[in-house]
């Protein structure tokens, strides 16, 4: 006989059956609602496998992972598997919320694009680069500490994606999700992740620059990225990467002022006022994903007194004007091989050469806010996602990062800060194909130590610091690295050509006053005897190339003046074809060396110390 409590609990279980029976159904997945949700599980398990193969080959060599990685190939075309086995046609693609324009294959491109480019972008942060520079110079201590940041910021990266992409599926099947409760989960582990970092890590900044908390914050920014990548609608999240409707789209050919409030984007001038840059999409039945940026130049100060006496035009960018542009940002002359690119022009509001980091210097003859650094970056996102909404749009291939050919230019001021700021393009934005053009900004150590000096005073947090520190590259932020000719090129070269693009093309006068000035040399001929022979130390150093003009009138800025860019030629190849080609064949650029008359006309000015091309 069965006991009665047998009979107590077959009642109920029959009772939850029931119950279960009642529940509503829910209505099955669309073709679209499948085809997102397969997309973004595919490029987590792809963002997971790849990140771990990474940090498995830096324990097991000290170096990246070789080209054509047998587990690096397999996750990405198990993605690719998967994605094209659900999103059949275009009908599941533009269900599942992504552009009509955009194809099947499209998007797998654009997922294993996100895939690579998230590993690589975390490794370059942790481990110095795509050279592991930091990590190859560091002891096994602090190896295991870089090798536990990378994996820790792994674990950010997913947990967040995670969070974000059930968000935005639920809202997509019609149930409910809190984004404010979503933001809160993912704060509370980032808080914990900080200080797991911290824990094992001593002193983070001395080996990559950065802190755990912007470690950390960095590798948030790529979640929103990855999250953006794979939904082709991020509703109800409010993300600040991928396209959106808080972003501007100018109509093509016309220049276009972006004003960045200083409460949403973080950016500021040197007087508080909010930064404003300028945009040129390119015109109509040009490419888009063209672009040539221009930082602009305009000096630096470093005390209170200095700083007074400077133009205040200087610190603020509303007033800045762009129209057609000049020189390298021409949109009018024919001639100019970069006419009919997007441009980019990024005015100069700071005194502090586009490298600080959003701080505030307080002197006694005025304040200062030194945002540089923090404008730029802000910037580029804003471009970034601006060329998102219109790639999306109408391209069949959709946005991708490596899909964008990036001339990254400055004069004066402004190629210090381009120099500067060109492993952030390469590594953070992931614009693989990016070329670096400093024009009149060789930054050179007189040999006394001017170098060290001023990059000791960008390091610094406090008056009259500039705070550069978090900002700079990981494989070079000692005070020396300002000295971008050719100290911190040669730190640049090991991680140059991993496309063709990926280059340096130094563009100067040889006789150049204010780069003598602020270089404290003593007289024209010790300058130029200086840049004759660090051209010759540096002379075949991979992925970097210069075009030294022999002018015996000084000249100071050659890419930002018509004339200039145009007539000033070195055997019969002028500045804007020496560009041009070393843009459209890489592979094929040759340095460009003037010698005129230059040592009959400054007696005391000796020969190059080496053999000329």
């Amino acid at each position: 006989m069965r006991s009665t409590g047998w009979c107590t609990t077959m009642a109920a279980v029959a009772t939850a059956l029931a119950g279960l029976t009642a529940r509503p159904v829910h209505a099955a997945l669309t073709p679209g609602q499948l085809c997102e949700k397969t997309a973004v599980t595919a490029l987590r398990k792809c963002d997971k496998t790849v990140a771990q193969e990474t940090l498995s080959c830096q324990r097991k060599t000290d170096a990246g992972c070789l080209p054509g990685d047998a587990k690096i190939g397999a996750a990405l075309s198990t993605l690719s598997d998967k994605v094209l086995g659900v999103c059949t046609g275009s009908a599941a693609v533009s269900g599942a919320g992504y552009s009509a324009a955009l194809t099947t294959t499209g998007l797998v491109e654009r997922l294993q694009e996100a895939c690579s480019s998230t590993a690589a972008s975390l490794a370059a942060r942790s481990f110095g680069g795509p050279q592991a520079a930091a990590r190859g110079a560091a002891a096994d201590t602090d190896k295991d500490c870089l090798d536990y940041a990378f994996e820790q910021g792994r674990k950010m990266i997913d947990y967040a994606q995670h969070q974000q992409d059930l968000c935005v599926l639920a809202a997509h099947a019609g149930k409910a999700c809190d984004p404010i409760k979503t933001n809160e989960k993912i704060a509370t582990r980032q808080a914990k992740t900080v200080d797991k970092i911290g824990a094992k890590c001593a002193d983070l900044a001395a080996l990559v620059a950065v802190d755990p908390a912007a470690f950390v914050a960095r590798a948030l920014d790529q979640a929103q990225c990855l999250v953006a990548a794979g939904h082709g609608q991020t509703a109800p999240l409010t993300l600040s990467c991928g396209p959106r409707a808080a972003i501007a789209l100018p109509p093509p050919a016309t220049s276009t002022q972006i004003v960045l409030d200083n409460a949403t984007y973080g950016t500021k001038c040197g007087d508080g006022s909010d930064y404003a840059f300028w945009v040129r999409l390119a015109p109509n039945g040009q490419p888009i994903n063209k672009v040539v940026v221009f930082m602009v130049g305009g000096g630096s100060c470093g005390d209170g007194p200095t700083c007074a006496a400077t133009d205040p035009n200087l610190f603020e960018s509303l007033n800045d004007t762009f129209g057609n542009g000049v020189g390298v940002t021409n949109s009018v002359q024919a001639s100019n091989p970069f006419r009919d690119w997007t441009k980019v022009y990024l005015p100069y509001c700071t005194q502090d050469l586009h490298t600080g980091g959003g701080i505030v210097n307080v002197f006694p003859e005025m304040t200062v806010y030194r945002y540089g650094a923090v404008n730029v970056r802000a910037s580029l996102r804003y471009v970034r996602d601006m060329l998102w909404n219109v790639m999306d749009a109408n391209d069949p291939e959709g946005f991708r990062p490596d899909r964008l050919t990036v001339l990254f230019s400055g004069s004066s001021a402004g190629g210090g800060g381009a120099s500067f700021n060109y492993h952030y393009l390469l590594d953070d934005l992931r614009w693989v194909h990016s070329t670096l053009l400093p024009d009149s900004s060789l930054g050179m150590d007189n040999g006394m130590g001017a170098a060290a000096l001023r990059g000791q005073l960008a390091l610094q947090t406090t008056t009259p610091g500039w705070n550069a520190l978090p900002y700079a590259a990981p494989y070079c932020f000692e005070p020396q690295c300002a000295e971008f000719f050719p100290t911190a090129q040669h730190a640049e070269s090991a991680r140059l050509k991993g496309t063709p693009e990926q280059q340096i093309l130094n563009v100067a006068n040889q006789v150049d006053n204010v780069e003598r000035n602020v270089g404290d040399f003593a007289t024209t001929q010790d300058y130029v005897n200086t840049l004759r022979t660090k051209y010759c130390q540096q002379q075949g150093t991979p992925g970097v190339f210069s075009f030294f003009y022999d002018s015996t009138p000084y000249i100071h800025g050659l890419i930002n003046v018509n004339a200039e860019w145009n007539n000033d030629s070195i055997d019969g190849v002028a500045l804007r074809d020496w560009v041009g080609n070393a843009m459209s064949a890489p592979d094929a650029v040759q340095d460009r060396i003037g010698l005129g008359t230059l040592e009959t006309d400054y007696p005391g000015i000796q020969p190059f110390p080496c053999t000329l091309p």
